[in-house]
């Protein structure tokens, strides 16, 4: 058996994580995004290489909240993904979690950055089910691409520029 390809082998298929979405994986993949205040919570089992990440847009769902949004919002995404991995038997302990994201790129009515609100609110979600995130890069002014390596669990992070060639 041939053992998992890396991201340096580019091997594993790629797929880019639009916002809203969640992407899960049963085998190597190598799964792309770009945010801004958005941010992204990687969640993997080292043990059967089970992952998943998100991409969400808001802090918190409304209470009429349809299922199919539910991956827009950082509470009920990371409800999502951990109810994937239950399903597939997998103890919250054993997973390893990261959180990216959550630029200072917009400002709500209450003068808190969208981003620094949605990182608040995906650490929140985590911390409920006693999860802490091992790496972590939020806030700051730019965005960030980010790419996940489902067979390592390794995440690739750089920062946009903001200056835009017209």
């Amino acid at each position: 058996m041939r053992p998992a390809a890396t991201l340096r082998e580019g091997a594993a298929p790629r797929h880019f994580l639009h916002p809203g979405a969640a992407r899960f994986a049963n085998a190597p993949e190598r799964i792309e995004t770009i945010l801004g205040s958005c941010v992204s919570v990687s969640l993997r089992d080292p043990r059967t290489a089970l992952a998943a990440i998100c991409h969400c847009v808001l802090p918190a769902a409304p209470p009429t909240t349809p299922p199919a949004e539910r991956f827009r919002f950082c509470d009920t995404a990371v409800e999502g993904m951990l109810e994937w991995f239950a399903r597939r038997r997998v103890p919250v302990s054993r997973l390893e979690v990261k959180l990216f994201g959550g630029a200072e790129v917009l400002f709500g009515a209450t003068g808190s950055s969208v981003g620094q609100l949605n990182a608040q609110q995906a650490l929140a979600a985590l911390a409920r089910h006693g999860l802490t995130p091992q790496a972590q890069a939020t806030g700051g002014p730019a965005g960030r691409y980010l790419v996940f390596d489902t067979a390592t669990g390794a995440v690739w992070v750089r920062p946009l520029t903001q200056e835009y060639p017209l």
